[in-house]
């Protein structure tokens, strides 16, 4: 797909649903970092990498006997993070579809996250322990070292047994990391450091999800009080210049700190939100709902707070959702678990390209001119052309055009397209193409032809004969 042919003034939201995917036991769902690759999380233990070009699924992974809760890409699309109801995380690598590293907790994980730049880190968030950064060795012989970070006086409530942080999300560069509470705050804790930097309290219910806008420098998050949340962020930089979340350098008078720009919300119907994302662009955020068996997806203008457009599925209950990183392209997964692809129809407009292209409504029979094939073509003006002198002399130009622009084409180097270019790559990503099993028909094949194993050996009187005639025996 060349991105630089598509329409730049493209809505950021699809139309209908394009295609379905039989997926049975899927309940999650995420685009790889590219979109060329989504991966659903299955109630069974596994989880399919499905390839957005063919839809035909790439990988099987066996997690285990236990439902997954949710998985997570690297950047380079070649590791993918799964995490179960047990309390286990298996990062596996898609080259050879083998677990790199093995990390089991005591209670159910809730929300895990890869390291948006090193694909060796992660997020953990168990339900009822404190949240984690494991570091995988480079080493396999050694076991991944599993770090809490304290976010509160309090990392476990004493009474009910649960941990304070509910989710977590990455910021842009992976410098900081947010955790939204079971008591409505959110906490923006330092990577290295794992101390807290700014923290906000949002309401007094539970922060049920968070995700980052990945063109901005803000924020939203999904609470128990069916309200959606815009957050702009401002927190310091590091050692080298630019934000920590992507925008400019925090000026020196200014302090870290979380503010609410936006409240969405669903005035009349109250339905409780599935999870709240930011569109490809980051001017609009979407969000599923969980009420009854529908199957709706909302986009909310993240400055005003209105509705854009309510898209309307099938009367399934929505169980995922996820957001094409570069096209305004929705995958939604229902309860039967069918995958559906929400996708705008484009519109042709071939006049753009050829200003006296003519677009017929109905056939029209073609009427042959008389001196269409005629050597001697008699022009409006008057001259006569010669059709073959006039091949002859086009020949030749494009000859000599050809001639002309003879140079060395350099093919290995490509320039990334500003508009569609991904806001948060100031480095170039690792390159990793998923390698395509093709399973072919052994029945359509050609046979195989396997020589003779017993060779045909001439007897000694055949050989002086042969010899005398001037003739050769040639062995098999």
């Amino acid at each position: 797909m060349n991105r630089k042919l598509l329409d730049p003034f493209e809505p950021e939201y699809p139309e209908a649903i394009e295609a379905c995917l039989d997926d049975e036991y899927a309940v999650k769902c995420a685009y790889s970092h590219s979109g060329s690759l989504l991966a659903t999380a299955r109630s069974d233990g596994q989880c399919f990498v499905w390839d957005m070009d063919t839809l035909n699924v790439m990988r099987r992974l066996q997690h285990g006997e236990v439902a997954l809760t949710g998985l997570s890409w690297s950047r380079s699309g070649r590791f993918i993070l799964t995490y179960d109801e047990a309390g286990v995380c298996i990062l596996w690598d898609l080259e050879d579809s083998s677990a790199k590293a093995r990390v089991e907790f005591e209670s159910s994980i809730s929300c895990a996250r890869m390291h948006p730049r090193d694909s060796t880190q992660f997020i953990v968030c168990p339900l009822r322990e404190a949240p984690c950064l494991v570091a995988v060795s480079a080493d396999p012989k050694e076991p991944p070292s599993v770090s809490p970070i304290c976010i509160s006086a309090d990392s476990v409530d004493q009474k009910t047994k649960a941990a304070a942080s509910t989710c977590c999300c990455f910021g842009k560069k992976g410098i900081y990391v947010f955790f939204g509470t079971s008591k409505g705050q959110v906490h923006a804790v330092h990577v290295s450091t794992q101390k807290i930097v700014c923290s906000a309290k949002l309401s007094s219910s539970t922060v049920n999800t968070i995700s980052r806008n990945p063109r901005g420098t803000d924020i939203v998050t999904n609470s128990s009080d069916r309200i959606l949340r815009v957050c702009q962020v401002v927190l310091p930089a590091e050692e080298g210049g630019g934000s920590a979340l992507g925008g400019n350098t925090m000026p020196a008078k200014l302090e870290p700190s979380i503010s609410v720009t936006t409240k969405i919300q669903d005035i009349v119907n109250r339905v409780h939100w599935i999870q709240a994302v930011f569109s490809s662009s980051g001017d609009y955020v979407v969000s599923g709902i969980e009420h009854k068996a529908e199957h709706n997806i909302y986009v909310w203008d993240k400055f005003s707070g209105s509705l854009v457009k309510m898209l309307t599925g099938p009367n399934e209950l929505l169980e995922d959702f996820a957001v094409h990183p570069l096209r305004p392209i929705y995958a939604s997964i229902s309860t039967f678990g069918i995958i559906y692809l929400w996708t705008r129809v484009p519109q042709q407009n071939w006049n753009a390209f050829a200003p006296g292209f003519r677009e017929l409504e109905e056939n029209i029979d073609f009427v042959e001119p008389e001196d269409q094939f005629d050597r001697r073509i008699t022009m409006q003006n008057g001259s006569i052309v010669d059709c073959a002198e006039d091949r002859i002399l086009r020949e030749k130009r494009a000859a000599n055009a050809a001639v002309e622009g003879d140079m060395d084409i350099d093919v290995d180097i490509t320039d990334d397209d500003p508009l569609f270019s991904d806001s948060d790559s100031e480095t170039s990503d690792d390159g990793f193409l998923l390698s395509v099993a093709v399973d072919c028909d052994e029945s359509l094949l050609p046979p195989t032809v396997t020589p003779s194993s017993a060779a045909v050996v001439a007897a000694p009187e055949m050989e002086a004969s042969a010899v005398e005639q001037g003739t050769t025996i040639i062995e098999s």
